[in-house]
Order: C-alpha cells, then sequence, then structure tokens
C-alpha cells in the first residue's frame, strides 16, 4: 500500500474546469466539491483541476492527457493530495507542486511527462518512482523516494536539482513528515531499522560474495537477501541475523553459491523486530558463459543432431535462441531451450557458415556454426 501527498499545477486555460475541496463519489476529504461533481479518476483528459484543502483519492488516479491539476494557487498556503494507490501521468500532463504544498503517493509514481517540485513543496513517493521517455524533472522542494528510484531511466529524460532522497533523508530532514506518514497514513518504511552505508555484490570464482555495513540500528532483527533475474520476481536465498542494537559501523556478508548465469540482481529486506521492514538499494552483477558455451557436432552435416553444451552448473533453460545467416537474416528461433535437448533444426538449411545467438538474463553469447 502507498501513500501520496501532492501538488500540482498544469495550465490549459481552453480546457473545462472543476475545483474542489473535498471529495464527492470516488474521491473523499473533508468537504464537499464546489459545483457539480467530483471529477473521474482514470483516462482523464483536457481539464483543469483546482484542489483547495486536504484531498483523499482511495485507490488509482490515471491521467491520460492534457491534465492540469492545481494543489496551490498562492504561494504561501499548504494544500495536500493523498492517493492511496498510483498516479500515473501520461500525454502532455504536467505534475508542479506549489508553495508549502504536499503530494503523498502511497503506491507508485509513473510519469511520461514533466514532474516540478518547487522550493518549499513536498513529494513523498511510499513505492517505486519510474520515468519514461522524455520526462523533464525539475527538483528544489523535498522529494523522497521510500520504494526504488528509476528515475531519468526513460529514452531522452533528464534530471535538475537535488537528487531525491530515501527514508533516512526524510527521517533525518523533516521527523514532522516522517511521524505523519507512520502515525497518520500507517507506512512501515517511513522509518529505519537500520542506517544502511554500503551494499555491494563481487565475484569469487563460481560464488558471489555479498558485503554490506551498517551505520546504526535500533530494534533491528534481520535481513533477507534476495535474488532476482528481472527485478520483477524476487526469491529469498538466506537470511542472516542483525546485531540489534548499534550507533557505529557493523559488517555483514553473505555468499551465493547457488547463482545462475547472466546478470542477476541483489537486494537486502532489513526486517525490524516489529516485523516492519525496509528494502535496500539493487545491485547488481555479471555472470557471463562468453566462451563457456559450444555447439556440437561442428561443423555438421545432419543439422538435426546439432546440440549445444553449456557447463555443468548451468541449470536453466536458455531463454532465446536464434540462428543468423552472415547477413544478420534470422532463419530460426528458439525459446526456453531445454539444456538437455538438440535443436531441430530446419532440414532445408544451405550449407555454410551461421551464427547461434544465444541471449539469458540480459547477457549474450555468439557461437560460430558451420554447415556441410
Amino acid at each position: 500500500m502507498k501513500k501520496i501527498l501532492f501538488l500540482l499545477l498544469i495550465s490549459f486555460p481552453a480546457f473545462s474546469q472543476s475545483s474542489f475541496d473535498e471529495q464527492s463519489g470516488a474521491w473523499t476529504a473533508n468537504s464537499t466539491w464546489n459545483g457539480s461533481n467530483a471529477p473521474g479518476t482514470s483516462g482523464l483528459k483536457n481539464i483543469n483541476l483546482t484542489i483547495n484543502g486536504t484531498v483523499t483519492r482511495t485507490g488509482n488516479l490515471d491521467f491520460d492527457q492534457n491534465v492540469n491539476i492545481t494543489l496551490n494557487n498562492s504561494t504561501d498556503d499548504t494544500d495536500t493530495l493523498i492517493v492511496t494507490g498510483d498516479l500515473i501521468f501520461k500525454n502532455n500532463t504536467v505534475l508542479t507542486i506549489r508553495g508549502s504544498s504536499i503530494l503523498i503517493v502511497l503506491g507508485d509514481l509513473e510519469s511520461n511527462n514533466n514532474i516540478n517540485v518547487s522550493s518549499s513543496g513536498k513529494l513523498v513517493v511510499v513505492g517505486s518512482a519510474s520515468t519514461g521517455n522524455n520526462t523533464n524533472i525539475s527538483n528544489s522542494g523535498d522529494f523522497y523516494i521510500l520504494g526504488t528510484n528509476n528515475l531519468g531511466t526513460g529514452g531522452g529524460s533528464n534530471y535538475a536539482g537535488t537528487t531525491p532522497g530515501n527514508a533516512q533523508d526524510m527521517v533525518d530532514n523533516d521527523q514532522a513528515l516522517a511521524d505523519y506518514l507512520v502515525n497518520e497514513l500507517g507506512v512501515t518504511n517511513a522509518t529505519l531499522p537500520i542506517e544502511l552505508k554500503s551494499f555491494n555484490a563481487s565475484k569469487s570464482k563460481q560464488n558471489i560474495d555479498l558485503n554490506w555495513v551498517t551505520a546504526k540500528e535500533e530494534n533491528f532483527s534481520h535481513f533477507e537477501v534476495e535474488r532476482s533475474l528481472d527485478q520483477n520476481k524476487w526469491k529469498q536465498i538466506g537470511l542472516v541475523q542483525g546485531i540489534g542494537e548499534s550507533n557505529s559501523d557493523v559488517h555483514y556478508d553473505f555468499t551465493d553459491r547457488n547463482t545462475a548465469f547472466g546478470i542477476i540482481y541483489y537486494r537486502l529486506k532489513a526486517v525490524d523486530i516489529d516485523a516492519s521492514f525496509e528494502y535496500s538499494p539493487v545491485v547488481k552483477i555479471e555472470v557471463g558463459f562468453e566462451g563457456k558455451l559450444a555447439v556440437s557436432p561442428n561443423p555438421i552435416k545432419n543439422v538435426s543432431n546439432l546440440k549445444i553444451q553449456v557447463p555443468t552448473e548451468f541449470r536453466e533453460d536458455l531463454a532465446y535462441i536464434g540462428l543468423f545467416d552472415l547477413n544478420g537474416i534470422k532463419v530460426q528461433e528458439f525459446r526456453n531451450f531445454d539444456t538437455n535437448g538438440t535443436l531441430q533444426v530446419n532440414q532445408k538449411l544451405k550449407s555454410g557458415m551461421y551464427i547461434l545467438r544465444v541471449n539469458h538474463n540480459g547477457l549474450q553469447e555468439n557461437i560460430r556454426v558451420i554447415v556441410q
């Protein structure tokens, strides 16, 4: 569950106008809407919205195109928008947090457009924050991302201003805001059981060594070590007990002895004694298979007998195999190939040299194959 306080200014004078102090229908707040019913919450287009006071949206907000949302028309008022789900901006929507206003998103923030945080504004994303293509972020206020920071990953995106802080930064800089998130909105990752100083991964032969340091621990229980191949599906691979209480550096380590090949991601789930938790930043490392794959026989006369040889520690199906001629034209492809089987190559394949391209967990290997 994710929570948000939000101030937005988007200006399209020719569009329809609507203002509200609070809720009606799908919205909730402390007073009533001015005028007609509350606007919708999904796929909004070509509209100006003005929010006065404190407004809570239970669920997601999805703004499609040309939407102007204003939180705080003046520079000295504090207005608040809390979104309990995800907040999504698409197609010429601009988010501006003005004055001393606050936007709290309890879910994820996704933007394919512009985000502006004024010098006194506050933006808190409890979940993850990500940007798509051509997103411009201008930040001079207080911007905190308690989940995963994926800003600036889209093509053409750029970021100007202070990099968003994390939960620890919020606790250090604005204890009142952190207390509000915890006590009023029930956000568990707004306070940290630990202060993580560093987290690193390194290769040691076929193993991956993880090392991390905490600078502070308070009422802390343990770390759960998690691994992923795509940053979507995570698997717990170990548990390391914490010291519990410390104001000095504590060093920890864990060895992953059952690694896959490809790009591998790791994170730490830091669990407090009351079962609340937070996730560390994600670290990644490459376990390459370059030079470790081969085909046999090679050269080959009977293409139906082509077999891929993999290292004995390779425990997974190969995600993708493509056979290409020397002009780069794809001849055949295979997906989720069982390395215990043989490639059923087209029997009409002409004699010559081909490239067998293997893609697996973000890495690629090219193998030359000669057909006689």
